[in-house]
């Protein structure tokens, strides 16, 4: 502190006078250090600085100078300095603050890393995009933090994929240690040699059969010697195995033991995904009204199964035929290609309702023209009821004779009149259209027969006269002089 009076009363501020900014007053903000990655918090911390640098440059080098001798300047002695307008440090301060805790997400990088999801399991189909073709391995951008590598010749018998294309992939194996995905094709197969470590589960591979034994087929891949069971040949059972015998054809792999030098293959796995593959293919291009070529697959006593390349549907023997009909297989055989349509979908159920009668010209729609009422048709008898008998008029057209309708007389049995087989004449009596009904009778073309009983009586002699009734004797109207009963001295003793 000086001793000089003067100076000391010039460097005090008076009391009524409103202290002045000094540039130790408007030092700038300290910042805190930090770590932080982002440049929008270094880009925060350089504005603070630079708003505490323009409070000191508010005070000249000259009134600097004047106020270190003691003289109070002349722009301090009219009233304070006003200081210059300067970003709000506080709105700065907590900007870096949120930069500095990573809330402002949008403007700080994002780690690649972070992003991508957690590695996929084995087995998984994913699509992924070809990013570059090496020599045999086609590198893939499945969406993880690791590439996924993929064999070109798996591609063998169809056009390689470009830069850009979209691939479907199977996972095969996810290697952390060489930082890359091999995954295969959904049916890509591979080529083996004598190596048992070329081989693994999975793999689908060529296999040639060689022979078979009580359990399944032997096959031969590439100089390997591996066994595929009975039930992993086809996808149903397969009771002669010797057809199989000098055929070559792929199948996967689905255990290689090295130490036991056991390699079991699986044809039947690779025809189930091809069928649901094909399946799904085929349901999304599904709809009513389609006209389909099938094969008749299984026959059950209520109708049939027919493949139709993509899925099954179900013909009922109520569909199959405009005749009548017991059983499906009075029309259809297994194995035999039909052509049907498709008349209802079930998407939920995965049902397929199918008719193959639509496909003919329904035989009611001018029927009528041909059998009206009181007309006499020609017809075979088809089938007999307790009720009555079917009588065929022409492919897809019955009519049905009531019991009542056989004979005059009173019929018990249809097969006593009439039996399967018979050609009859029958009189039209209604035909329905809508109801695809046609009634007929057979007594209305015979004659209705006499009566023998009726005759027998005309001829019978006349009955005997009545014998004309004489007074009755007893009771209260006679005159006799006896009680009730008669004279009652007649029952004295």
């Amino acid at each position: 502190m000086s001793s000089d009076p003067q100076l000391n009363e010039a460097t005090s501020p008076a009391p009524d006078q409103p202290v002045v900014a000094t540039p130790e007053a408007a030092a700038p903000v300290a910042v805190p250090e930090t770590n932080a990655p982002s440049e929008l918090a270094q880009q925060l911390r350089q504005n603070l600085k630079r708003a505490g640098e323009s409070v000191e440059a508010t005070l000249t080098e000259e009134e600097m100078k004047m106020a270190a001798q003691g003289i109070t300047p002349k722009s301090q002695q009219k009233g304070p300095v006003d200081i210059p307008d300067a970003p709000e440090l506080g709105d700065l301060e907590a900007q870096l603050s949120d930069a500095m805790k990573g809330t402002l997400q949008e403007n700080a990088p994002v780690s690649e890393t972070a992003a991508k999801p957690e590695m996929p399991t084995e087995g998984v189909k994913i699509q992924g995009t070809v990013q570059s073709i090496h020599g045999d391995d086609v590198f893939l951008d499945l969406g993880f933090r690791l590439p996924g590598v993929l064999q070109l010749r798996q591609f063998e018998g169809t056009e390689p994929p470009q830069v850009g294309a979209q691939v479907l992939v199977t996972v095969r194996k996810v290697d952390e240690n060489e930082g890359l995905i091999s995954v295969n094709l959904p049916r890509g197969k591979h080529k083996v040699s004598g190596n048992w470590d070329a081989v693994e589960a999975g793999q689908i591979v060529d296999c040639t059969v060689t022979k078979t034994n009580k359990g399944g087929l032997e096959v031969q891949v590439g100089s390997l010697r591996g066994f595929m069971p009975a039930g992993q040949v086809d996808l149903g059972f397969i009771e002669n195995l010797d057809q199989y015998v000098g055929q070559k054809f792929q199948a996967r792999i689905i255990e290689a033991n090295k130490s036991k030098r056991n390699l079991v293959l699986s044809r039947k796995q690779l025809l189930v995904e091809a069928r649901k593959d094909a399946e799904e293919d085929f349901w999304k291009n599904l709809t009513e009204n389609q006209e389909y070529q099938g094969t008749v697959k299984t026959i059950k006593d209520y109708g049939a199964f027919i493949d139709l390349g993509g899925a099954d549907g179900f013909l009922h023997v109520g569909e199959i035929s405009w005749n009548h009909i017991r059983h499906p297989n009075e029309v259809l055989k297994e194995g035999q290609s039909v052509n049907v349509k498709v008349l209802k979908l079930d998407r939920e159920k995965n049902r397929i309702s199918l008719g193959m009668k639509q496909l003919t010209q329904n035989p009611w729609m001018a029927a009528a023209d041909r059998y009206p009422a009181d007309s006499t048709v020609h017809g075979k008898v088809t089938r007999t009821t307790e009720f009555g008998a079917f009588v065929q008029l022409e492919p897809g057209i019955e009519g049905m004779i009531h019991i009542s309708e056989l004979e005059h007389r009173r019929v018990k049995r249809v097969i006593d009149v009439v039996n399967v087989g018979q050609e009859i004449d029958v009189k039209v009596l209604e035909f329905d259209v809508d109801k695809k009904r046609i009634a007929l009778s057979l007594k209305a073309l015979k004659a209705a027969p006499v009566e023998e009983q009726h005759a027998e009586d005309s001829k019978a002699a006349p009955p005997p006269p009545r014998r004309p009734r004489g007074d009755l004797k007893g009771g209260l109207g006679g005159k006799a002089s006896g009680g009730l009963f008669g004279n009652s001295a007649d029952y004295s003793r």
